[in-house]
C-alpha cells in the first residue's frame, strides 16, 4: 500500500511540473492506450484513465525527460520529431522514400 501511495505521489509531482511547463496531459477513456504527442505546436501526454499507475509514471518520465535534454527547446524538439516522421514516411510530402543513386 506505501509504494501505491508513493507512486501516486509521483505521478501528481510530476503531472504538476509538466502541467507547469505548458504540457497538457490528458486522462480519459483512450482504450487502454497512451502515448505523447505534439498538436498545433502544444506537447500532449495521453493516458486512458485504467493504465497501471507505473505505465502512466513512464509515459510521464518519457514526456519530462523529452523536454530535460539539455541545449534543446519545445520547437527545436518538435522540429526533431517531425523530421523523424517525415523520415519514417518518406519525404516530406509524404512520398514514397526516394534513394540516391550517386
Amino acid at each position: 500500500m506505501a509504494s501505491e501511495k508513493s507512486l501516486e505521489e509521483q505521478l501528481e509531482k510530476l503531472r504538476q511540473k509538466l502541467t507547469e511547463a505548458g504540457v497538457k496531459v490528458l486522462s480519459g477513456n483512450w482504450g487502454g492506450k497512451g502515448g505523447i504527442a505534439r498538436y498545433k505546436g502544444q506537447w500532449l501526454v495521453v493516458m486512458d484513465r485504467h493504465l497501471p499507475a507505473n505505465l502512466k509514471l513512464r509515459l510521464l518520465q518519457a514526456m519530462y525527460q523529452l523536454l530535460s535534454v539539455p541545449g534543446s527547446q519545445h520547437s527545436t524538439l518538435g522540429t526533431h520529431i517531425e523530421r523523424r516522421t517525415e523520415e519514417t514516411r518518406g519525404d516530406s510530402d509524404g512520398g514514397a522514400p526516394t534513394s540516391d543513386s550517386s
